[in-house]
């Protein structure tokens, strides 16, 4: 039986991947949470607007 070595900076990844999985599932949990999410990032308003930054992006479907 073969033993896989795991380096350091993989396991590390790991670690920060089951960090962010637990975290959206927190965060995306309600509408309410993600809600605020997005707002303390500073994506929408409080009212559910996206910032000026963010209002003019497009996001390009299908390219080949």
């Amino acid at each position: 039986m073969e033993t896989k070595i795991v380096s350091l900076k993989e396991k590390e990844t790991e670690q920060f991947i089951s960090i962010l999985i637990k975290y959206k599932e927190k965060v995306s949990k309600t509408e309410k949470t993600s809600k605020k999410f997005l707002v303390d990032l500073g994506v929408i308003t409080e009212k559910g607007n996206l910032k000026k930054n963010y209002r003019n992006i497009c996001i390009l479907e299908g390219q080949e």
